[in-house]
């Protein structure tokens, strides 16, 4: 058997084993990457907007107390998105003790609950879910992680495949036959279309694969870093000597951070989630904002001093890289022509199995005929 052989068989093998879980995650990844988008056009989802006005927005502990008063559970965690250009509703997510997640959609104006509902019931939180685990509870991210790594040998073999045996077959292997026969048709869409697609899919994959396994993100990190190993972030603790200090503290400290920004695309600012912790508050800029450009503060939840920073300017490539990783998986480093990019190429990589099972039925449906012909001889 030649190594193509052999390499046509593997990656035959492979697509039939992992064939079904692609094709779901990849049209699941088609309809999440404009998730933002469509809830902007249709008012849906946690991405609002609300009519700009002339006064201030309401603070962070006046955010807090509007929620508790319409959460009747107990809160254990809870961050607020806020958008300073004033034409987005802020998005509070709050959980409980079940750690389930409930989505808050806030008037940033006047603290107004537009609405609210628990993230799991959401058709985004089910199409992600389903990207994410198959909608399998314990051990569906398993069964993706897999074959997210399977399809990475696939894209891999399936390119050392598509060379041809000849300068002369060049020409077939960059354009589809419109109008051959389906037999024919059917293969160029694997075929050529794969070719192009994996250009793209494969960042998608590995991204994919830097959330699934340690071991890849490890690594991601340690080539993009030039060798440095990942740094666990210590976050510093609030003095709690100063525990009947001014209610309005982080109210200052937050609107001294944010009005010296003034290039800020949103903020998100998360909440002590007991006596000793800290806020944390990242500011997300426009320059920047396709890969996620930011600077994190620690603020004392009773004094509003600031106790430590991160800060985009004195990151590695390493830590550049991993806060780029979501938008580099769903294509917004290029902005809305990259996630159109995203979406066609994670189109393409859904239907590969189903062309490249049709072009194995026709296979062996020709063995089977071949065999036939010659026992019919004998």
């Amino acid at each position: 058997m030649t190594l193509k052989k052999l390499i046509g068989k593997i990656h035959l093998y492979l697509g039939l084993v992992s064939g079904i879980v692609v094709l779901l995650v990849s049209l699941s990844g088609c309809i999440y990457v404009f998730e933002e988008e469509i809830n902007l056009m249709l008012q849906t989802g946690v991405y609002r907007n609300v009519d700009p006005q002339q006064q201030e927005f309401i603070t962070p502990g006046a955010i807090r107390q509007k929620v508790e008063e319409a959460f009747d559970s107990e809160i254990t965690y809870m961050s607020a998105t806020v958008y300073p250009t004033g034409d987005r509703a802020s998005i509070i997510w709050v959980r409980d003790q079940n750690r389930k997640y409930t989505a808050f959609i806030l008037n940033p104006y006047s603290g107004e609950i537009i609405d609210s509902y628990p993230y799991s019931t959401n058709f985004w939180a089910i199409i992600l879910t389903l990207h994410t685990s198959l909608l399998i509870p314990g051990f569906g991210h398993h069964i993706v992680g897999v074959s997210t790594l399977i399809f990475v040998i696939m894209l891999i073999s399936g390119l050392f495949l598509w060379f041809p045996k000849s300068k002369k077959g060049y020409k077939q292997r960059f354009r589809v036959k419109w109008g051959a026969s389906p037999k024919r048709l059917n293969y160029d869409l694997h075929n050529v279309l794969g070719f192009y697609m994996t250009w793209v899919v494969i960042f998608v994959a590995i991204t994919g694969l830097v959330w699934s396994y340690q071991w890849v993100e490890d690594g991601v990190y340690w080539l993009a870093s030039g060798g440095d190993q990942q740094k666990e972030l210590q976050m510093p603790l609030s003095d709690t000597t100063d525990i009947g200090g001014s209610s309005d503290a982080i109210d200052r400290a937050l609107q001294q951070i944010t009005t010296a920004n003034s290039k800020l695309r949103n903020y998100v600012l998360v909440y002590p989630g007991d006596s000793t912790a800290v806020y944390r508050i990242t500011l997300n800029y426009q320059e920047g904002a396709f890969y996620n450009q930011h600077d994190s503060y620690a603020i004392d939840q009773y004094t509003g001093e600031i106790l430590g920073s991160q800060l985009w300017k004195e990151t590695n490539m390493g830590d550049k890289l991993m806060e780029a990783n979501y938008n580099i998986h769903v294509g917004a480093i290029l902005g809305l022509p990259g996630k159109f990019l995203a979406f066609c190429a994670s189109l393409i990589a859904a239907s590969l199995p189903i062309t490249g099972f049709v072009v194995w039925r026709g296979r062996k449906k020709k063995k089977s005929k071949r065999l036939e012909q010659i026992i019919r001889k004998r």
